[in-house]
């Protein structure tokens, strides 16, 4: 286990509106472990007329980009990249670093933003990623390995998706 840890989050842009009928999260209410705000269809409406361009999402060519960008930026960095896992709309890591979390967010969305525009160099974005992101401090042993555990096993199918723990296990056998 690491001194600490971060669990960070970011959406792609437009996917992740605020009053979402699935739940949301504003900032007087990101206390961890608090419930979810429930979602207002009429509201959700409202930020989905004033989005600036058409919400994006992930394929699976764009996921495995965006994997190896993060990977590519941890690399340069000298971060540790424990698990990190490549949605169709948003992208989970767990990092650690000698940097603050929101460096680290903004140093993921550039590297990953870099990387899909040279991929695809005919896809003309202004926004691949949602505004700022989550940043969860993970302290001790077991906030850590719930994380772990959440963003490889938590998440539905696997789609782009590494983890250090199954990496050191290929690699012993």
């Amino acid at each position: 286990m690491p001194r600490f840890a971060y669990l960070l989050t970011f959406s792609t842009y437009g996917t992740h509106l605020p009053d979402s009928e699935k739940g949301w999260v504003d900032a007087q209410h990101a206390v961890p472990g608090s419930r979810l705000l429930d979602g207002n269809a009429k509201r959700q409406a409202w930020w989905s007329v004033h989005l600036q361009e058409t919400p994006w999402m992930l394929d699976s060519k764009a996921r495995q980009i965006v994997l190896e960008a993060l990977r590519s930026v941890c690399a340069h960095r000298r971060w540790i990249c424990h698990a990190v896992r490549i949605r169709t709309t948003h992208v989970h890591a767990i990092i650690t670093g000698e940097t603050a979390p929101e460096r680290m967010l903004s140093n993921f969305k550039a590297y990953a933003t870099r990387a899909i525009r040279h991929a695809f160099p005919g896809i003309q974005r202004r926004r691949h990623w949602a505004h700022h992101g989550s940043t969860r401090y993970l302290w001790n042993e077991v906030s850590f390995r719930a994380a772990i555990d959440y963003v490889m096993n938590g998440q539905g199918e696997r789609m782009a998706c590494y983890s250090e723990l199954e990496a050191a296990e290929r690699d012993a056998n």
